[in-house]
């Protein structure tokens, strides 16, 4: 039945409404589609298990601690290694030295164009994080930065830009684990979905106060309220 729904799949662009001659699609899952969601993590399901199978890279350590709300004191200690994240097809891959990022991104590149599907390198971006120096006896010397290895990798004679911060998710991530571009961010969302609301609602006499203060907490407070939370305001 889903090899029927894409068998012979053709379509129209319409443009000044006039409609352009049928041409047949190849590619890609029907948008809007009930099965195209499942399809999809079908195939990108596959290519992470392939790359995970081929790549041959370990990721960061993450270490949580015992007796915190989550984890009881007789729970044994255990780190969880993660290599990346994924939500739908945006990707973090995360590495603990420039040689196995490298290989990630280009095993990555291998295997989705065996699949049918194209990385898109100027999306694509690369940020190493701050480190501090540390002492003969471990301890972090403040103010003295590590050395940064250069990673200068390119796919398809395109090369992978290196950032300081970037987006996932709609959340910031910066290199010297600061919180300003967040809250930034948050504080510029939740004044345009204010502003928006001006007319249409905070001005509107028919729309009782009540009413206005549910809204406002439906859909400016869940934008700026992250903020106070996650960074202690």
């Amino acid at each position: 039945m889903l090899k029927l729904l894409y068998t012979n799949t053709k379509a129209q662009v319409r443009i000044d409404g006039d409609f352009s001659q049928t041409f047949d699609i190849e590619t890609c899952v029907q948008e809007g589609g009930i099965p195209s969601p499942v399809l999809f993590n079908l195939l990108f399901d596959f290519i992470m298990r392939k790359i995970l199978a081929e790549v041959g890279v370990s990721g960061v350590k993450l270490a949580y601690g015992n007796g915190d709300f989550y984890h009881s004191t007789r729970e044994a200690h255990e780190d969880i290694e993660i290599l990346y994240l994924i939500y739908a097809d945006d990707v973090v891959a995360m590495c603990t030295t420039a040689a196995d990022l490298e290989k990630f991104i280009r095993t990555f590149e291998k295997v989705t164009q065996e699949c049918g599907l194209t990385m898109s390198v100027k999306k694509t971006c690369i940020m190493s994080l701050k480190q501090l120096k540390e002492d003969a006896s471990r301890k972090v010397i403040k103010d003295q930065e590590v050395d940064n290895v250069k990673i200068d990798i390119t796919i398809r004679n395109q090369t992978v830009d290196i950032v300081e911060y970037f987006a996932y998710l709609g959340c910031f991530a910066t290199r010297d684990h600061s919180q300003e571009k967040e809250i930034e961010t948050r504080i510029t969302k939740a004044s345009g979905a204010f502003n928006m609301l001006r007319m249409p609602i905070w001005y509107r006499k028919t729309v009782s106060c009540e009413a206005k203060m549910r809204i406002f907490r439906a859909c400016i407070l869940p934008v700026r309220g992250s903020v106070g939370v996650k960074c202690g305001l």
